[in-house]
């Protein structure tokens, strides 16, 4: 599959329609306070998900519990664009349309092309980024490799290791999974991936749950679990969120 060149495609995509467009209203609340420990910044917000009790506070527990206690949250797309090159990690989970500004596209590629980690939760793998001027699946493309248009419902199914790797390291070979079951698919022209788990009902179709993607000089990891309380009741669902964010920062 083709790899694309951030400076060439992805930029372009990412910024050409924030050309001419109007810039956000400044932020006026203070910068976060950043320790020198692995920088994390978790940016969710949208529709579907309560994210304020997911993807901040249980999220931000378990990343703390592991010793990763250096983070913020925000569901502010100014805030995360100012916040984002002064991180090492984003994990992000936002679905939010409105989250789309000239000015958070331009910091979301400076910090890719830097060579940063970036985390890809649940509902960002989803279609919801519509960047590019001649393509709207430009995001999922480069950043995903593909990406979920459909699940099913909330209930248990398997979840398969099928490569050793830093972001599956001390998972059990198969555990079970309560939560959405994306049908991620890859796309034969996006960037490679490196599909680490998959998940299926039993007899069911197999679809990615954990793949690395590659692209540019960064690590990107996507993990399409996460949708509610569910999957976070499950050790495995923790081991995968912590591992995926010291991969992702170089640890």
């Amino acid at each position: 599959m083709k790899q694309f060149s951030l400076s060439a495609v992805a930029l372009i995509s990412l910024i050409a329609t924030a050309q001419g467009q109007p810039a956000p209203d400044a932020v006026t609340a203070a910068p976060f306070e950043w320790g020198p420990s692995l920088k994390v910044l978790l940016v969710g917000g949208g529709w579907a998900h309560d994210f304020n009790t997911y993807f901040d506070k249980a999220d931000s527990a378990a990343l703390h519990a592991a010793g990763i206690t250096n983070t913020h949250y925000t569901d502010d797309s100014a805030v995360a664009a100012r916040e984002m090159p002064r991180v090492d990690v984003l994990l992000l989970s936002n679905n939010k349309p409105e989250f789309d500004t000239p000015e958070f596209r331009v910091a979301f590629s400076n910090f890719v092309s830097a060579g940063k980690g970036l985390v890809l939760l649940h509902a960002a793998l989803w279609y919801n980024w519509h960047w590019g001027r001649h393509n709207s699946d430009a995001f999922n493309l480069i950043m995903v490799g593909g990406g979920a248009r459909d699940h099913d419902g909330v209930s248990e199914f398997d979840e398969t290791v099928v490569m050793d790797h830093p972001v599956t390291h001390g998972l059990p070979a198969t555990f079970k999974m309560t939560d959405e079951l994306y049908h991620t698919v890859p796309r034969p022209n996006g960037s490679p991936m490196e599909v680490l788990a998959l998940a299926a009902r039993p007899g069911g179709q197999k679809y990615a749950s954990v793949w690395v993607v590659h692209h540019g000089p960064g690590r990107i990891v996507c993990i399409a679990l996460g949708h509610d309380g569910f999957p976070r009741t499950h050790p495995e669902f923790q081991k995968l969120l912590v591992n995926a964010v010291n991969w992702a920062g170089g640890k």
